[in-house]
């Protein structure tokens, strides 16, 4: 089981790279020669997966619950600047000065009445995709989930769900905070599948889920890591649109909910007018000392070319494959050369002939 660093240190890090260093137009990793850092893969790999594809993003919402977009401290989320709700429970926003977080941000949780078992809060957006028109749809958000106390020693799980414009639920990540466990839910009714991650309460994490409507796909990753790679939106052929992405509480018992509660800032989707979902590079170590081996995640069938570089100048390509299908995954080694640079990777995807 992986646990997910946390973000507190390695913000920082990235910022740090976003500067000093161009962005290749994809997902990019380095690697030298012998040996490779994973906690700087994952903050390598925390840029937005639709940088670089020369089309600007639209963005359908966004909002950091700050004082100047008109969200006040004293009043529940709900109700303020269109966000609403499927129930009652605790919701709110927090003053600046949450650990993990800058400014003010929003919550859900920590009070609920005994008739609860889920509650939803959302801001609808009710966009339909088309092919050739913003077919790609990217949610980012950044959340801490808080613990229970003694005081109310029960612990329940929080979730982000998306819903279409019939109120069908596409799929769920859940974070159950019982077990510290991360998961996803279809709708295909067989139950939730482990993504091999856990977490750690009031650990800051950034979560970024991309949808790929044309050909019915999702991935998701937190702190650049992937949590779920071309898993399909809908398996029952529901409508393929977007009515909102929700913040939920799920009360493990009615009537005995815990006080934990989630924090959340930095709240944005975004479309685009791209083919597919952008490819992430993942190291996956050495093999007999000799090579070194990559994994590009991406979507089912699609060609990516690995390209390798030295001076994010001059890029040379490596090799090219078909990502499995299902799985949308495609192995590369690159041999190591004694005395040879520092290299640095990227996946790029290769669109289909006319």
């Amino acid at each position: 089981m992986r646990v997910l660093p946390s973000l507190r240190y390695l913000r920082p890090f990235v910022a740090m790279i976003s500067a000093a260093l161009p962005l290749a137009p994809t997902r990019w990793i380095p690697s030298t020669a012998g040996w490779f850092f994973a906690t700087c893969s994952a903050a390598l790999l925390t840029f937005s997966s639709l940088l670089g594809q020369g089309i600007d993003p639209r963005v359908l919402y966004e909002t950091g619950f700050e004082a100047f977009e008109g969200y006040s401290t004293e009043k529940d989320l709900v109700g303020q600047n269109g966000w609403t709700s499927f129930g009652t429970a605790g919701n709110g926003v927090l003053t600046a000065g949450t650990p993990g977080f800058s400014g003010q941000a929003a919550y859900i949780g920590f009070m609920a009445s005994a008739s609860n078992d889920f509650f939803n809060i959302f801001r609808p957006v009710n966009l339909t995709p088309t092919g050739g028109d913003f077919p790609v749809v990217q949610f980012t958000v950044s959340f801490q989930i808080e613990d229970s106390t003694t005081n109310s020693p029960y612990f329940d799980d929080f979730r982000w769900s998306v819903y279409n414009t019939n109120d069908d639920r596409l799929f769920t990540l859940d974070f159950a905070n019982e077990e510290r466990l991360i998961s996803y839910l279809l709708d295909d009714d067989k139950g939730f599948r482990a993504t091999g991650f856990s977490f750690l309460n009031g650990e800051a994490y950034d979560l970024a889920v991309t949808l790929n409507y044309s050909r019915n796909l999702w991935s998701a990753t937190i702190n650049g890591a992937v949590l779920v790679n071309a898993a399909p939106i809908t398996t029952r052929n529901a409508k393929l649109d977007l009515a909102d992405i929700d913040a939920v509480w799920a009360i493990r018992t009615p009537g005995k909910p815990g006080d934990n509660f989630m924090i959340f800032d930095d709240y944005k989707i975004t479309a685009q007018a791209v083919w597919t979902i952008p490819p992430v590079v993942e190291a996956r170590g050495l093999l007999n000392g000799t090579q070194f081996l990559l994994r590009v995640l991406g979507e089912p069938g699609v060609i990516y070319a690995l390209d390798a570089t030295t001076d994010f100048v001059q890029w040379d390509e490596i090799s090219r494959k078909v990502a499995q299908s299902p799985g949308g995954f495609a192995e590369f080694a690159d041999p190591l050369v004694p005395g040879r640079a520092v290299r640095s990777y990227r996946a790029r995807a290769i669109p289909p002939k006319p």
